[in-house]
């Protein structure tokens, strides 16, 4: 079965459609899905971690992720900023 590929637009302030009146939202954004992946893979060394200290491992989880987002031209951007 081959499957159909939509998209959403942004520039129209848009993250999901529901295409086909459903009330599922069919097209939209895999940022998410992506970032639980992440967290997921991230987690899995640990073999399962108390929900205690979930939100320590999510937070470690969120600053490996944002940390791909820093450069050295990012990082010269907030230098000229002080």
């Amino acid at each position: 079965m081959e499957r159909s590929h939509a998209t959403v637009n942004h520039g129209q302030k848009e993250w999901a459609r529901d295409d086909d009146g459903d009330g599922r939202r069919e097209v939209h954004v895999n940022t998410t899905e992506g970032m639980w992946t992440d967290v997921r893979n991230f987690l899995r060394p640990f073999k399962g971690v108390n929900k205690k200290y979930l939100p320590g491992y999510l937070a470690m989880a969120e600053f490996r992720r944002n940390l791909k987002r820093i450069t050295p031209s990012f990082v010269s951007a907030l230098v000229r900023l002080l």
